[in-house]
């Protein structure tokens, strides 16, 4: 299982350690930030797509986050 709410608070930790408002890291990830706003507080689930680009563009591993 996707632990989306983890990923959301990790997803922030990582922006406000970078110093970046959800517009900066948006337009660095390619996303909006009304969408990174919702990935953050957890009502939104990112799709696979997604996932690869924050983790390519990051330089994170991001499989934790899922189960199994």
């Amino acid at each position: 299982l996707f632990r989306l709410n983890e990923f959301g608070q990790m997803l922030k930790e990582v922006r406000k350690n970078r110093k970046m408002t959800q517009s900066d890291f948006a337009q660095l990830l390619g996303f909006t930030a009304s969408y990174i706003s919702r990935i953050e507080s957890g009502k939104a689930k990112p799709t696979f797509k997604a996932i690869e680009q924050i983790e390519q563009k990051l330089s994170l591993e991001i499989r934790i986050f899922f189960g199994g």
